[in-house]
C-alpha cells in the first residue's frame, strides 16, 4: 500500500508538466463550489412569511396554529413553525442571473 502511494506521489513529480494544470483546475473547482454554494440570509416581508408557512402547512398538512419570526439583525430572513419546521430564505453570495 504504501509502495503504491509512493509511486504515485513519485510519478507525479517526474511529470511536473502535468502538475501545474491540475493544481489549477484544483483551485478552480474549490473556488466555483465556494460561490455557488456559500449562502447569505435574504430578507423578507412579514406577508412572504405568514404566505410561506401557509403553504407549508398545506403540503405538509400541519396542525400548528402560528408561527416565530426568525430575526436575524434587524431583518425577518425566515420563520420556525410550532411542529419544528424551519425556513431560512438564503440567496448565493454570488449571482450569476439576473
Amino acid at each position: 500500500m504504501l509502495q503504491s502511494l509512493l509511486s504515485f506521489v513519485q510519478s507525479i513529480f517526474s511529470h511536473p508538466e502535468f502538475l501545474a494544470p491540475t493544481l489549477w483546475v484544483t483551485f478552480g473547482c474549490t473556488l466555483a463550489w465556494y460561490l455557488l454554494s456559500a449562502k447569505k440570509y435574504q430578507e423578507i416581508t412579514t406577508q412572504e412569511a405568514d404566505l410561506l408557512w401557509k403553504t407549508h402547512k398545506q403540503f405538509t398538512h400541519c396542525i400548528a396554529k402560528k408561527f416565530e419570526p426568525i430575526i436575524k439583525g434587524k431583518r425577518l430572513v425566515g420563520y420556525r413553525c410550532q411542529c419544528g419546521h424551519q425556513h431560512l430564505q438564503q440567496r448565493p453570495i454570488v449571482n450569476f442571473g439576473s
